[in-house]
């Protein structure tokens, strides 16, 4: 049996590809809040379980939140929030059942403005155009 031996050049290579993945790839990444900056969030979908230690414990939710409930977002990690409900109790809440709560003073149901689009130019009906789309932004 011929065992095959490294050479000096794949070891650099294997080495900065180590190196590389572990500055690309940090693990998981959260978001920590403190009370001066934390997010106020509303619940957006029907009912979303609410786990007090996490989404993986043995017994299911310890309570379910309705959609209109605000929240306190004291930690954002990848699928799950660690909240704060209004009644003091901290726990777990699914990222895509939260939104951005509305300001105290902007209503809650308020219509979206109207954006005039603009006047089509020579350029637009070519095909090709200039004007830069404005991405928009989930929590």
């Amino acid at each position: 049996m011929q065992y095959l031996h490294p050479n000096p050049s794949m070891k650099k290579a294997f080495g900065f590809l180590l190196l590389a993945s572990a500055l690309l790839f940090p693990g998981c990444s959260s978001v920590e809040y403190n009370s001066t900056n934390a997010p106020r969030m509303v619940v957006v979908v029907e009912r979303t379980p609410f786990f007090h230690n996490g989404p993986a414990q043995g017994n299911g939710p310890d309570l379910s939140l309705v959609k209109g409930d605000v929240v306190e977002v004291i930690r954002k990690e990848i699928g799950y929030s660690f909240v704060r409900i209004e009644d003091g109790q901290n726990g777990y809440v699914a990222n895509e059942a939260l939104h951005l709560a509305p300001t105290p003073n902007q209503p809650v149901s308020q219509p979206a403005p109207s954006v005039s689009k603009p006047s089509p130019t020579p350029e637009s009906k070519t095909g090709s155009t200039n004007q830069a789309v404005k991405p928009t932004f989930r929590y």
